[in-house]
């Protein structure tokens, strides 16, 4: 007898349809999940990569490369013209003041030197025949001077005798009276001449003054002249270093051009460019340190200039007051040398901060890696950072002290916002 059988559902006739078409729909599914989700990589971290979110000192100053120049420098000029004959020093030699640093060679001078000891010469032998002149006239003039008086006592003396011969009545009154006459035209007349011959005899001195002085003028005429062949001599002006010394051998140099420079090694200066994005912030007083040989030196900005140039501006350094380095410790510093400073621009502040990575390359300081509790993975997480030091960024926010981030590696990580390893 035949058996009826029961009648299959009408899903396993296309049941291999639907187990394809659901796997189908799973893998769509996912897919889209992993599209639309936050993508994942999953990368390996080593240990150093890690940095902790801390609340510390915060000091904002920034790292610049300064050399030392010495805190006062003097020009060298020379003083007359001419061909450099001979240069005795080179460029970062220490002088003395009175060191020889070039020799010049001007024929021209030395023939104008010779022109005026000629015609020194003959102003002094001119000079010197004018001064035996005057001084055989003054002799002359004493000698009139002599006479004359001799001339007014005489003719006084024979005045008196010729009262005494009118009071004896040997002369009459009238004769007298011829007598008187005579005498007072010759004692005036003789006065007259005293006093001519006197000024004579000032207006002598005075000439033999304004000769010597001529005399005088002219020597130093030739020790200027003189002088002039010592200016083709170029000498250290101060102790120091000698620098930018520009001339050579067969040069011509002009009277005052500047053919060097010297250093004076008492006090030095540090000069430095910063970024013009610093130029509002960076003031006369600022202070610095730098370290040499494991001492570390203390400055402060002592000028500023505010004209920037290829988006830089200049400053200059003075060593501070209080120089932190031990007592004796002496500098050894040299014209030139580059120094490591580090210019504070304010006083350190207890602020929320991370370490310095790569990571600021890739993301700007807009967000980190910031890694779970486990500590086996990391998620993009948005921050906003503030200040920053060559070691440090202060965090504004999105961080909490304790927090872990990965700071450098970034460049692996592409667009992924979930990081495993």
């Amino acid at each position: 007898m035949d058996i009826k059988l029961p009648k299959k559902p009408w899903y396993v006739k296309y049941r291999m349809y639907i187990i394809g078409g659901t796997v189908l729909a799973g893998l769509i599914i996912y897919a889209l999940v992993l599209q639309l989700g936050p993508r994942t990589l999953k990368v390996k971290i080593a240990e150093e990569q890690i940095a902790t979110v801390s609340e510390g000192d915060f000091l904002e100053y920034i790292d610049v490369n300064g050399v030392v120049c010495p805190a006062t420098s003097m020009r060298v000029n020379a003083k007359e013209g001419g061909t450099v004959e001979r240069i005795c020093c080179h460029n970062g030699d220490i002088l003395k003041r009175g060191d020889t640093i070039l020799i010049l060679s001007n024929p021209k001078v030395l023939e104008e030197m010779a022109a005026e000891r000629q015609s020194y010469e003959l102003q002094q032998m001119q000079h010197r025949q004018q001064l035996i002149e005057m001084q055989q006239k003054s002799i002359t003039l004493r000698s009139q001077a002599l006479q004359a008086n001799f001339e007014l006592k005489k003719i006084s003396k024979d005045f008196e005798l010729a009262e005494e011969e009118a009071r004896m009545g040997v002369r009459s009154k009238a004769q007298l009276e011829v007598a008187s006459d005579e005498y007072e035209y010759n004692r005036r007349r003789t006065l007259l001449n005293i006093e001519s011959l006197h000024q004579d005899s000032v207006l002598n001195v005075i000439n033999r003054q304004l000769i010597q002085q001529q005399m005088a003028i002219e020597a130093q005429k030739l020790e200027n002249s003189n002088k002039r062949r010592d200016a083709l001599v170029v000498l250290a002006p101060t102790d120091g270093q000698i620098g930018n010394l520009n001339a050579t051998i067969g040069a011509q140099v002009s009277a005052g051009e500047q053919v060097g420079e010297i250093g004076v090694l008492t006090d030095y200066k540090v000069t430095a460019r910063l970024n013009e994005y610093y130029i509002d912030r960076i003031q006369t007083g600022l202070s610095a340190t730098a370290i040499q040989k494991g001492h570390k030196y203390a400055f402060e900005v002592s000028h500023t200039t505010p004209q920037v140039q290829d988006h830089s501006f200049a400053i200059e350094l003075r060593r501070s007051m209080s120089p932190m380095r031990p007592i004796g410790e002496e500098e050894n510093w040299r014209i030139g040398q580059t120094l490591r400073l580090q210019i504070e621009l304010g006083k350190p502040e207890r602020r929320l901060i991370i370490p310095r990575g790569n990571f600021y390359t890739q993301t700007s300081g807009q967000w980190v890696m910031k890694v779970d509790e486990k500590g086996h993975s990391a998620r993009r997480t948005p921050i906003k950072l503030g200040r920053q030091n060559a070691e440090h960024y202060e965090v504004i926010s999105g961080l909490n002290p304790g927090d872990r981030i990965l700071i450098n590696g970034y460049e692996a990580f592409g667009d992924a916002e979930i990081i495993k390893w």
